[in-house]
């Protein structure tokens, strides 16, 4: 039995309980392609299935992790695409802090020859949710006014880059003057700060009391129903985070977590009718068997990638056995783009 390296949630709690163990390594099943790692993209569900907070993670101990770059290792039967030596990158429900990963093939993909490991491994997930939200849920098209909240994360920078390709007017917020400067790089009309300023005035403002076609929210508490208000007619909020729900520190403050849980935001059904508007919410970790719409997805991207239309922003970097000080780096949002481990 082979065995290979890999970072344990060994119980919830603070990054201490991530612990490094040796564990066996199954070879490949059937369509799946068995990659030795360079890299692995970090992304907030990581820090909640540490803490106990992400309900979709299996009970500890377990190896958290969507998204992983490295080299071809060996492939299960019926694999075609691929083959030992290729550079590829690819999303696994779990289990990517790891040193030798196991992808399904539908959401593995070739690198572009000159991407580096840590833009490859910060790839897949963030640009799958951004497209998800963006065309699948939110029907972009030419026109609209699109409100996108933390756009100076990796998902919202993503999001950025996909909806300045269309003729449509991009409201972004963002914590710091330095991430505001980002989401304007990106594309990015108007820039506010939700420290120090209130989005909802200046957007209904901005728009002449109209108000934004389509908002990616991935904050909730107050920042949703502000966002809620602030939606046109037949107006579309996608839901894909609660940053709200994030602790302040390192573990989890219970008491804090259920007073906010009784006062999240809540939706009227026949309010929406009244006013027609549309709230979605999704968990990219429940698409990973929708074969259908990694071909969808992973193809425009990556041919998007490919013809330097969409690239990957890495922020920070940290070696493999820091992965719990890389966690709280991202906890704390004081990152900006993608935090990758380096293996």
């Amino acid at each position: 039995m082979t065995h290979c390296e890999a970072m344990v949630v060994t119980r919830h709690g603070g990054p201490e309980v991530l612990q490094r163990r040796q564990l066996p390594l199954p070879p490949p099943e059937a369509h799946q392609v068995q990659i030795q790692t360079r890299a692995i993209g970090l992304n907030f569900a990581d820090v909640y299935q540490r803490l106990g907070l992400y309900e979709a993670a299996p009970p500890p101990p377990f190896v958290p992790g969507f998204e992983v770059s490295g080299i071809v290792r060996a492939v299960g039967a019926q694999v075609t695409g691929f083959q030992p030596g290729q550079r590829v990158a690819g999303a696994t429900r779990f289990g990517a802090y790891a040193t030798v990963v196991n992808v399904p093939e539908t959401f593995c993909f070739e690198m572009p020859p000159d991407a580096s490991f840590e833009e490859a491994a910060g790839f897949p997930c963030v640009s799958v949710t951004a497209h998800y939200a963006l065309y699948e849920l939110g029907h972009l098209r030419d026109g609209m006014k699109v409100l996108i909240h933390a756009a100076a994360g990796g998902v919202g920078i993503a999001a950025l880059q996909l909806a300045s390709r269309h003729a449509v007017e991009i409201f972004a917020t963002a914590g710091s003057a330095e991430k505001l400067q980002v989401a304007r790089q990106h594309g990015a009309h108007h820039v506010i700060d939700y420290v120090t300023q209130d989005f909802e005035p200046i957007v209904r403002s901005s728009t002449e009391g109209r108000g934004v076609d389509l908002v990616l929210d991935s904050v909730l508490g107050e920042v949703f129903e502000k966002s809620y208000r602030l939606l046109a007619p037949k107006g579309r909020i996608i839901a894909f985070g609660a940053a709200t729900m994030m602790p302040a520190g390192p573990r989890a403050n219970w008491a804090k977590l259920a007073w906010q849980w009784l006062r999240r935001p809540k939706v009227d059904p026949l309010q929406m009718i009244g006013e027609n508007k549309t709230v979605s919410g999704f968990n990219l970790v429940y698409l990973f068997e929708d074969r259908d719409l990694a071909d969808r997805s992973f193809g425009e991207l990556t041919r998007l990638w490919n013809e330097g239309r969409l690239k990957p922003v890495v922020g920070s970097v940290y070696p493999f056995d820091r992965a719990g000080e890389a966690q709280e780096a991202l906890r704390s949002r004081r990152t900006i783009g993608k935090v990758i481990l380096t293996v």
